[in-house]
């Protein structure tokens, strides 16, 4: 980092924070000299003696909402430990669900997850079925998964973000991908025959 001439962060997911958040950081306050465009429809002269505040000088996007505040106050609130634990949690929680696949037999594992996002398939299944049970669970409202190709095939892609996320809601999602899986792969159950009607008595 002290060789960087300048770093720039995007919280928007391991720091739980809006899309449009962000974070540029120069090593010396004149390097951000560029930024003091003046336009006198935002920063007249005048108006800024008289004390109004400008907007320029400010953030890049001037007169768009400040999102970087929201990420000073999770900074404030939660700190470097508290960040900290959120994302090692995190983390833990796409560990055990790669465990977990890895223990159900209809399933399959790409690789052990290095960050937050595990990617399986059902085994057996082509890519086809593979991108026809996530349409599905999207569809039924019941998951929302990603997708991804890795050594040819189409993979599911979990994106494990809630700190809070717990085991069984793990077991959930994997028993709703096997489920959808072997409902597309056998079809639904046929209905019952409706039973008979009696037959009158003369």
């Amino acid at each position: 980092l002290d060789r960087a001439h300048s770093v720039t962060l995007d919280l928007h997911k391991l720091g739980w924070q809006p899309a449009s958040a962000g974070l540029l950081a120069v090593p010396e306050h004149h390097h951000l000299t560029p930024l003091h465009h003046h336009a006198p429809y935002l920063n007249a002269d005048d108006d800024t003696e008289a004390g109004l505040p400008d907007l320029l000088g400010r953030s890049l996007r001037t007169t768009r909402r400040p999102d970087a505040l929201k990420i000073a106050v999770t900074l404030q609130a939660l700190g470097r430990s508290g960040l900290a634990d959120l994302v090692d949690r995190t983390i833990a929680t796409a560990h055990h669900l790669a465990d977990l696949i890895t223990r159900t037999p209809a399933l399959d594992l790409y690789d052990r997850p290095t960050i937050s996002t595990v990617l399986f398939r059902p085994t057996g299944a082509d890519d086809h079925t593979v991108a026809t049970v996530r349409r599905t669970l999207l569809q039924r409202g019941h998951a929302v998964l990603g997708r991804a190709h890795a050594e040819g095939r189409l993979w599911l892609k979990a994106t494990l973000l809630n700190p809070h996320t717990t085991p069984q809601d793990l077991q959930t999602l994997l028993d709703l991908v096997t489920g959808t899986t072997t409902d597309l792969l056998t079809g639904p159950p046929a209905p019952e025959a409706p039973a008979a009607a009696p037959t009158p008595t003369p």
